[in-house]
């Protein structure tokens, strides 16, 4: 679709007003990288200023003539219009996907077997109660797993373990890259946790996302592309790293919504947070970790034993994945 560079040589340029004026782009730009990416239902054009070259859709690079940043102000060469007008034409949508969809959906409650995770122990009516997180979050998971099948047929959803089983770190985010989609698919990675804090006051639910700082390694790589400049290569996985991040943003603030008109009137909502956990790191597509509610806190852990709230917790993931998956598929 793409196979002709376009033409490096001198050419007539744009402001960016007239560039979005005559087609259906949204430009997302980033000033201090000099990095931009103009995005169309049918094309993402990804791009740094004054640099000779640009990307397709985060897999297809080519020479072009290059945006340019002058005085605080973006200037495109005429020939960008005529990709993004003209991008998907002449293509049998009935054969191909338009766009980029959610083909799976990872599911990992965490620890197990040997590895209980948060544990509290509360005294109830004079006896001891003690709650696992490990527990918990299979619960959730289960009930998750089982929504997303009926609402998904036509989707893989997995999840990681089924029962009380130990799994490591690595075995969880391999079992998750190794899913094999389409090349404008993705797979959605919701890691389920349970909360624990030396305060016992403490609880509520929140949201957890990769940091923008931290790299997630190699995400395309020379084989795939056949790029061998090793700086191109940087860049490209640069771009990508950066989609993932944004992607996982949107998820993670999808099921905070979520969990917030299912529980919100009950406990509070503790926002979203970045951190570097080793599961969001090392899954190499949208991904976020959701803390259910504090083991630690008596109230609180007599609620993470009730059906009907867990059911509740359940639903607000459950609503928050799929108005992203409404919203990403549009």
């Amino acid at each position: 679709m793409f196979g002709q560079s376009l033409n490096a040589s001198a050419e007539e340029y744009l402001t960016l007003d007239q560039l979005l004026s005559r087609t259906d782009a949204v430009l997302q730009w980033d000033a201090a990288a000099g990095e931009g990416v103009l995005r169309t239902p049918r094309l993402t054009l990804s791009f740094f200023a004054d640099m000779p070259w640009i990307t397709l859709d985060y897999a297809e690079h080519q020479r072009a003539a290059p945006v340019r940043f002058d005085d605080g102000e973006l200037f495109f060469p005429e020939s960008y219009l005529g990709l993004l007008q003209n991008a998907g034409r002449g293509i049998d949508m009935e054969t191909i996907a338009d766009g980029r969809r959610v083909a799976a959906i990872f599911i990992d409650p965490g620890h197990g077997g040997r590895d209980p995770g948060a544990i509290g122990r509360h005294t109830v009516d004079g006896s001891l109660f003690e709650i696992f997180e490990k527990d918990v979050v299979l619960d959730v998971g289960q009930r998750l797993y089982t929504l997303l099948r009926q609402s998904y047929p036509d989707r893989q959803i997995v999840l990681s373990r089924l029962d009380d089983t130990y799994l490591t770190l690595e075995e969880r985010t391999n079992m998750a890259n190794d899913m094999v989609v389409a090349d404008n698919e993705v797979v959605l990675f919701v890691s389920l946790h349970a909360n624990a804090s030396l305060n016992t006051r403490a609880t509520g639910f929140e949201v957890w996302y990769l940091s923008p700082e931290v790299s997630r390694g190699e995400l395309i790589s020379r084989r795939r592309t056949q790029v061998d400049d090793p700086a191109l290569i940087s860049i490209l996985n640069t771009l990508r790293d950066e989609e993932l991040t944004i992607e996982s943003i949107l998820l993670a603030r999808s099921v905070l919504d979520g969990l917030d008109g299912t529980v919100g009137d009950l406990v509070p909502n503790r926002g979203m947070k970045m951190e570097s956990w080793y599961v969001v790191r090392n899954a190499k597509m949208p991904s976020i970790l959701v803390e259910l509610g504090f083991v630690t806190n008596r109230e609180e852990a007599l609620r993470l034993t009730e059906p009907d709230y867990l059911h509740k917790l359940t639903m607000g993931i459950y609503n928050g994945v799929h108005q992203f998956i409404t919203d990403f598929e549009e």
